[in-house]
């Protein structure tokens, strides 16, 4: 029932939205402007073993159809109250674990030009952790279908309340942006049944880039404390302590499954190349957790397209995996029956926590005018033995195995 509703609404707010598409709406205030952007995406699964998604912030949908997974309606207010302040807005409607107007708010904060080199920035911004973070959610400003899932589905906190300061100067011919920022970040993920919300406090970065008409570097790094209390693993550290204690000393050397009030690192580069045609784009990251288990995490992609005047083929490669083997739990006291479940149970959340998957995707972007954009893109992932963090699961897969996915879109800006 939740999914037609919110196609009905998707639905009905794209017809409202029709007649502004030719351009922004004109709001007859001074210094006062809207802008809007939207998809309607139809995503196939044909995978009988997953529940397909494209971050784990979403809930996933099992085989066949759906409209949910890829659609969205967003609307942007901007205010100037004069040359040096102003206000910043963003809503975005799509599907989640939990809607409320706060989850909606992806952006809302004051800018602060200091002089033309400094710029503070105070309120809920885009975090940077991708170069697309600024317009991630805007279909018609991205190439693809939809993002690299191995590379931006891992993380779902790409927003944070707090305060940032930017510095802009020119160098050679681009120009180069240091930027320093630091707050808090909440974020819901999807379970299999419901959602969690983990919160980052504090959350803080730096960032490096520089770009001109055909080259864009940039750099990131970034780190976190995590708080969850409601982390369902951490009753599982407290079990293997005092198995160590009653007769399996081993155990206390495999707890450290929590995550909560521990530090996540994260450290990003990404490049990108537009000329003659040709569009060239890669971003590389590493993600280290203070956990015991699969602490380590690479991901990262490689995007090549040329554009035939309207149409723009292009392919993509992707990879996430674990740095490391899969951890192999030892055997328990085989004369205790509750240790031996203990360790099938540690075994299961090591599993979870491993990762080792890749992607292929082909597709094309129409641009049927400046403002409308169709796209249409297959994908073929490989999947290593419990190798799907990413995705939830029907039942765990101890087996490689592989699925496809085709995915038609409607980008849209006004």
């Amino acid at each position: 029932m939740f999914k037609l509703r919110y196609r009905l609404h998707l639905l009905l707010l794209w017809i409202i939205t029709y007649p502004f598409q030719a351009a922004a709406f004109d709001t007859g205030i001074d210094n006062f402007h809207i802008n809007g952007y939207g998809s309607l995406g139809l995503v196939y699964n044909d995978s009988d073993d997953i529940y397909y998604r494209h971050s784990i912030e979403q809930e996933g949908f099992d085989k066949g159809f759906d409209w949910t997974t890829a659609s969205n309606l967003g609307m942007q207010l901007d205010y100037a109250f004069n040359h040096k302040l102003t206000f910043t807005t963003q809503f975005l409607l799509e599907k989640r674990p939990e809607n409320s107007l706060n989850r909606s708010i992806e952006s809302a904060f004051f800018s602060y030009h200091i002089n033309d080199a400094f710029e503070l920035n105070i309120g809920r911004m885009p975090n940077g952790v991708f170069m697309s973070s600024e317009y991630k959610n805007v279909g018609f400003a991205n190439l693809w279908a939809h993002h690299p899932v191995e590379f931006y589905g891992q993380i779902a906190s790409d927003k944070y309340d707090g305060v940032e300061l930017k510095h802009n100067s020119r160098l050679a011919d681009g120009m180069l942006t240091t930027s320093i920022w630091g707050g808090r970040s909440h974020f819901p993920y999807a379970i299999s049944d419901g959602s969690e919300e983990v919160i980052f406090e504090p959350n803080y970065g730096v960032s490096l880039g520089w770009e001109n008409q055909t080259w864009q570097f940039r750099v990131l790094y970034s780190q976190a404390k995590i708080n969850d209390k409601a982390d369902p693993v951490a009753a599982l550290d407290e079990a293997l302590i005092q198995a160590s204690e009653f007769g399996w000393p081993e155990a206390a050397s495999l707890a450290g499954f929590s995550i909560n009030d521990t530090w996540l690192k994260y450290l990003a580069a990404g490049v990108s190349y537009d000329k003659d045609n040709w569009l060239i784009q890669s971003e590389l990251s590493l993600v280290k957790a203070e956990t015991s288990v699969q602490d380590k995490y690479a991901s990262g992609y490689l995007s090549v397209g040329h554009r035939f005047g309207s149409i723009t083929p292009y392919i993509i490669v992707s990879k996430f995996k674990t740095l490391g083997s899969r951890e192999k739990i030892t055997s328990a006291p085989a004369f205790i029956p509750a240790y031996q479940q203990l360790q099938a149970i540690t075994q299961a959340a090591s599993n979870a926590m491993y990762t080792d998957q890749g992607s292929i995707g082909i597709g094309a972007r129409w641009d049927v005018s400046q403002r409308v954009s169709l796209k249409a893109q297959w994908d073929r992932t490989w999947i290593e033995k419990y190798g799907d963090f990413i995705f939830e699961q029907k039942n765990p897969i101890d087996k490689q195995h592989s699925f496809n996915t085709f995915s038609l879109t409607m980008d849209f800006i006004f």
